[in-house]
């Protein structure tokens, strides 16, 4: 597991249950390793001992890569978007969230290409080069 309950509290993105975030994870877990072609995963790299790297770099890419997993889970409770076929089927048309409105008539999607990862996300990933750099099947 990438990322505990009490770690996505600290973030303060969202105040979301923990039972929830249990159900949530293991889904969000899985897109974050599509887009990311599973950097962290298998022991590619070592995510915990980024976070206590002496190299900024790699603390910084380590806590971006935990950030936006804690927006992968946020957005999958609050959307019911939690799969790339979620995200495909595109049954979600408008959303509230607190005083944000988002009205996805006329827009092609809040997520990147055909994943359920948020637009959010991914600008996190790709500024800490995290994303997959192979050839795009879409």
């Amino acid at each position: 597991m990438y990322l505990t309950y009490d770690e996505f509290k600290a973030l303060g993105i969202s105040d979301i249950s923990e039972e929830n975030f249990n159900k949530a994870i293991t889904k969000a877990e899985i897109q974050i390793d599509m887009v990311t072609n599973f950097f962290y995963a298998d022991g590619l790299h070592d995510l915990q001992n980024d976070l206590i790297s002496p190299k900024k770099r790699l603390n910084m890419r380590a806590k971006a890569f935990k950030k936006a997993l804690g927006i992968i889970i946020c957005y999958a409770i609050e959307t019911g978007v939690s799969s790339s076929n979620d995200a495909i089927s595109g049954n979600i048309k408008s959303l509230s969230i607190g005083r944000t409105h988002l009205d996805t008539s006329g827009t092609d999607s809040a997520t990147y290409g055909n994943s359920a990862v948020p637009n959010e996300a991914m600008a996190l990933l790709f500024f800490w080069e995290l994303l997959y750099k192979g050839v795009d099947y879409r």
